[in-house]
């Protein structure tokens, strides 16, 4: 719905709900923390939420501290009680102008139709906004505010209202009430997708991480099927202030991934990190992600020989990475994805970085899930330094391998490989436990390391030969499946 044209009135109500919601809460003692906020009105508003924000932040109708808590400017308090509501659809009308439909309306019907919404305002229950039970919540009731105005004909064209003086159809509602289900047999039309960019069409969500959120897409020109991966929920974390930094640091990250191509690295095709809701744009992997295959195999591991060939993909697809001067950060079972053939992509590279800490540029502490602590380095988990290198990412592959051959992370003193799969070979265990040494001085410094050890130990050519990446050419998945990944 975002992307359809709109109108003064239902943008006007929406915005304004959103003042009344901020100030009802500052005077009952609930949150007003723009990720509180944020959360409860993204799935009930018309456009995005980010949107609305900007707007209001540019108007000065809100503020914001330091502890990203929104707060009404006197300007803000005005336009609840009524006042200047002439402006403020003015700004409306300014800010919104590209998303606007042509309408007949004359702002004095706006005015008295918003002015309705705010009269008759109710407060909304403590963020978050739980949706309403659909079963027992009683219809709301269409009354007239008097006969005079019950006998009044509405102006063609008009929708009936409710009682906050929203139309019935087609305005949003607050909060957002769950849908009615549906009755037996009628029919449900297929699910449009949503034109975003003039480019890409984005379908449904395949996969979400506490970023944003990755969606089934289409490049409309070529009809090539791709991955959207929409970053949205970065700024939750951020103050306004520093949304300029991130947006850089976005830009950065996913340029230089773009750089490098391999065929263990999931390929960036485009980006957009100038509009409210980023997002840039990957191969679609239909074939799941590791963290599917291990979930399957129930806690035993996968086979020997196919932990080996991902390993050993994994393995070049970062040597490639590393010569790039580009390292991983983030690598995790969600991270490592799967194509149509079973071939093994490294995915999101660098998103750790984008959140990292910076008192210089005034950006904070934060640690929102993004790398998985079970393969984090030790100097990762310390934040003993900047430039984690290559080391750390050799460090996380070794985990990871483990957890394949074995089914289970290792701990401390955890048996070898060999000890808990009497399929590995011992040779596997010497390499393993390099990989992981706390000390970095002591650990593989690269990849190139790595795979001269695996192959002095495999000398036989049992896995071939060093430069002999091992590609799956034989199709695993249905046509048309999806990928299920995260940030």
């Amino acid at each position: 719905m975002a992307g359809a044209a709109m109108t003064r009135e239902k943008i006007a109500g929406e915005a304004l709900t959103i003042l009344s919601t901020l100030r009802d809460n500052a005077r009952s003692g609930r949150s007003n923390k723009l990720a509180d906020v944020k959360s409860a009105f993204e799935p009930v508003v018309s456009l995005e939420f980010d949107t609305y924000f900007f707007f209001l932040r540019k108007y000065h109708f809100i503020g914001m501290d330091r502890e990203a808590c929104l707060q009404l400017t006197p300007d803000g308090e005005r336009i609840v009680d009524g006042d200047r509501r002439e402006r403020f659809i003015d700004a409306v009308q300014e800010y919104f102008a590209s998303r606007l439909a042509e309408i007949d309306a004359p702002v004095a019907e706006i005015l008295a139709d918003s002015s309705m919404i705010a009269e008759e305002h109710t407060p909304p229950p403590a963020l978050p906004l739980p949706p309403p039970d659909p079963v027992h919540e009683e219809p709301t009731k269409v009354a007239p505010a008097s006969a005079a105005q019950a006998s009044e004909p509405r102006p063609s064209g008009s929708a009936p209202r409710s009682r906050l003086g929203r139309e019935v159809e087609g305005a949003p509602s607050f909060p957002a009430a769950s849908p009615l289900p549906a009755l037996k047999n009628e029919a449900r039309p297929e699910p449009k997708g949503q034109e975003i960019d003039l480019r890409y069409v984005k379908y449904d969500a395949i996969g979400q991480g506490p970023l944003g959120t990755v969606y089934r897409g289409r490049h409309t020109a070529l009809g090539l099927d791709v991955a959207i991966k929409e970053l949205k929920d970065i700024f939750g974390y951020f103050s306004f202030l520093q949304r300029g930094e991130v947006i850089k640091r976005l830009k950065r990250e996913i340029c230089a991934q773009a750089l490098v191509r391999h065929p263990s690295l999931v390929p960036v095709l485009d980006q957009n990190c100038d509009v409210a809701r980023p997002f840039f744009v990957v191969e679609l992997c239909p074939g799941g992600s590791l963290a599917d295959r291990l979930a399957a195999s129930g806690g035993k591991g996968l086979p020997t020989e196919e932990a080996i060939r991902i390993f050993l993909q994994v393995a070049y697809g970062l040597r490639a990475a590393h010569a790039h001067s580009l390292a991983h950060g983030n690598i995790k079972p969600e991270n490592i994805l799967f194509d149509a053939m079973g071939n093994a992509k490294l995915a999101d590279f660098g998103l750790s970085r984008v959140i990292e800490v910076d008192t210089a540029k005034g950006m904070p502490q934060v640690f929102v899930g993004t790398g998985g602590m079970g393969y984090m380095s030790p100097e990762q988990l310390a934040r003993s330094t900047k430039d984690l290198g290559p080391s750390s990412d050799v460090y996380a592959v070794g985990i990871l391998f483990y957890e394949m051959l074995t089914g289970q992370l290792p701990g401390r003193r955890s048996p070898l490989p060999s000890a808990v799969n009497d399929k590995a070979p011992e040779a596997l265990d010497g390499l393993f436990d390099k990989m992981t040494q706390d000390r970095r001085e002591a650990r593989y410094p690269d990849f190139e390391a790595v795979l001269d050890d695996f192959y002095s130990a495999f000398g036989d050519g049992s896995y071939l030969k060093r430069g002999d990446l091992i590609l799956s050419s034989e199709t695993r998945v249905a046509s048309g499946a999806e990928s299920k990944a995260s940030e």
